[in-house]
């Protein structure tokens, strides 16, 4: 048995692209800090474990983030919330 692929639309792709054009991901490790960025301005936030800058200075790697803090900050806002994830 088939399943048919579900995609999202042209009109979805686009909208978000439209959305996020031209405005601030900030980048963000807990709920409080992006409630922070959305009531800045921010048109996006990015769920991360930690900050590039504290990665690089510690000479680290940038893992996946926990999904329980990922769904904090999606409860935090009301923008749109991007994360990095492995898969493998």
């Amino acid at each position: 048995m088939t399943e048919a692929r579900i995609t999202g639309t042209e009109r979805v792709k686009r909208g978000l692209a439209e959305m996020l054009k031209g405005g601030v991901i900030m980048d963000v490790v807990t709920p409080e800090q992006a409630s922070m960025a959305e009531a800045a301005g921010a048109v996006a936030v990015m769920a991360l474990e930690r900050v590039p800058a504290d990665i690089r200075r510690d000479g680290g790697v940038a893992r996946m983030s926990d999904p329980a803090m990922i769904e904090g900050i999606k409860a935090a806002v009301t923008i749109p919330v991007m994360a990095k994830a492995r898969i493998g």
